[in-house]
């Protein structure tokens, strides 16, 4: 993949629909890789989304810097499922969970025995987070620990908006750091480049749909299977390989104005992202030149 290629920028949504100014973004080296080297045949795969997914027993997360989490049991299905995270993506996930936690998908495939088991829980959070610091060194070993007690060998991560693109970057990296592997499935270029996570893929279609379309189970599974296969293989050099799934036929590309339209859409919503993205310019700990800093200060 080429810079060159085309993906979305979310830049231009900040700028024209929310009226706020570019987000700064780090630029991290990076990081040694724990092995992997478990065949995926036997592997036990656990899922970390940041979509905000809980269920209604369960204390709702946070809209923002909330770094807390939901165990989402594998047993409880999708139809169950509420979503947190107040963006207007949120409706791909509402219309269909496994584009952004995929349960029923994963179950599948261990059915046909392309992965060893799914997790017994998946973990769920808000990714609207910019204390980087408590994510780094307070939530990631609590992930860790709670994936270990499952037999976890590989973390499937799925960042939701773009802010969840640079805090479940840093989460990625601290899990990877102690001994876990990940490998991350991004939507946005541009704030995967910047994080660099273990393992990282990109995946050319709306914010949100990091497995998939809504109601496509068949491409769920293929992206899934392709996403896991990448995972596994040998990864000498940190790259952002492409995976080769198109949301629509011939490059069509109208599915960008349909994001653009979401946050358009929705006065209400719009205005608390627009609030949301204030606030971590406000208030958030700035991982921009202080990349060194940080990776030294968390391990990461």
């Amino acid at each position: 993949m080429t810079h060159s290629d085309p993906a979305f920028d979310f830049e231009r949504v900040r700028a024209e629909i929310l009226h706020v100014p570019p987000s700064p973004l780090p630029d991290f080296p990076p990081m040694r890789l724990t092995r992997f080297d478990t065949p995926l045949p036997q592997a036990t795969i656990g899922i970390l989304t940041t979509c905000g997914a809980y269920f209604a027993d369960q204390k709702r997360l946070g809209e923002t810097e909330d770094t807390s989490y939901r165990l989402l049991p594998r047993e409880r299905p999708t139809s169950e499922l509420l979503i947190a995270h107040r963006t207007p993506i949120r409706v791909f996930a509402e219309a269909d969970p496994n584009v952004a936690y995929p349960r029923d998908r994963l179950l599948e495939l261990e059915d046909e025995g392309l992965i060893g088991r799914l997790a017994d829980a998946a973990v769920s959070m808000v990714g609207s987070i910019t204390r980087y610091d408590e994510l780094a060194l307070e939530t990631a070993p609590r992930i860790v620990e709670d994936f270990r007690s499952m037999g976890v060998d590989l973390v499937l991560v799925l960042p939701f908006c773009p802010q969840c693109h640079v805090a479940a970057g840093v989460l990625a990296r601290a899990i990877e750091a102690r001994g876990l592997p990940t490998t991350t499935i991004a939507t946005l270029r541009k704030n995967v480049l910047a994080l660099r996570p273990p393992r990282a893929q990109f995946l050319d279609f709306p914010l949100g749909c990091s497995c998939g379309r809504p109601g496509e189970p068949e491409q769920q599974r293929e992206i899934l299977r392709e996403a896991l296969r990448v995972a596994a293989s040998p990864w000498p050099t940190w790259e952002l390989p492409r995976l080769p799934f198109a949301w629509a036929e011939e490059g069509n590309r109208s599915w960008e104005d349909h994001v653009d339209h979401l946050y358009s859409l929705d006065r209400e919503i719009r205005a608390t992202v627009a609030r949301h993205i204030a606030d971590h310019a406000r208030l958030g700990s700035p991982l921009q030149g202080q990349e060194h800093e940080f990776a030294i200060r968390c391990n990461c």
